[in-house]
């Protein structure tokens, strides 16, 4: 993965794009489920078989460290157009700058966007993720923020430990259990659980503290 500086010019995608708000994580037979999405629509749902989940999850922890070398950089341009520091409009602020960026250039150059079922790419701060069937039933990008990559870190560790266990009693066939986790996952309510809000203060010691571990780490260097 190499870093892309963002700009402001940009082509359209010819797929949805969502940005990851709030994101679930849980275990089906054999299989990770990520949900993921707006809090008020329903979520995009991705299924990961057991068999690849430590290279993938070893390539979001990548991808993560190297977009956080650029988030903190571009908080200023995220928040360029909130009319208030109120969290709900910051992220509504961020959300619509992300979405203005040439991610269709980022991915063209990646390997494209239509050739791949599962890829990352690593650009305007953030970690974005490609997916397609069998891994969901529509293809999409999704959008995370690095930070939010990190605080899930311990959750998809452990989930991907589920699906492992899991395995004796999963289908054998990949495709058919990943649309197994897919159509039980999309059928259930969102969110699982009602998310508990933190209030702008401990948002912001939050935020503090991640920043001071990210000043105190040497700088992420990519691999070649």
């Amino acid at each position: 993965m190499t870093k892309r500086k963002a700009a402001r010019p940009h082509s359209r995608l010819s797929i949805p794009v969502v940005v990851a708000d709030a994101t679930e994580v849980s275990v089906s037979p054999g299989a990770l489920v990520i949900r993921t999405g707006s809090l008020t629509s329903p979520p995009t749902v991705a299924a990961l078989p057991a068999e690849i989940l430590d290279g993938f999850l070893r390539q979001v922890q990548a991808a993560s460290r190297a977009a956080e070398e650029d988030y903190w950089r571009l908080i200023p341009a995220f928040r360029a157009g909130a009319r208030s520091e109120d969290n709900t409009e910051l992220a509504r602020a961020k959300e619509q700058w992300l979405r203005a960026q040439p991610w269709k250039t980022a991915l063209d150059n990646a390997g494209g966007a239509n050739h791949h079922p599962l890829f990352l790419v690593e650009y305007a701060g953030h970690v974005g993720l490609v997916a397609a069937a069998p891994f969901t039933r529509a293809r999409k990008l999704v959008i995370f923020d690095p930070l939010q990559l990190h605080r899930l870190a311990p959750t998809l560790l452990k989930a991907a430990s589920g699906a492992a266990q899991s395995m004796p009693g999963a289908d054998p066939h990949v495709p058919v259990r990943l649309a197994r986790a897919l159509q039980v996952w999309t059928a259930m309510p969102w969110p699982a659980t009602a998310p508990t809000l933190p209030t702008q203060q401990q948002a912001e010691a939050v935020i503090s503290g991640l920043r001071t571990d990210f000043l105190r780490r040497p700088p992420f260097v990519k691999e070649r």
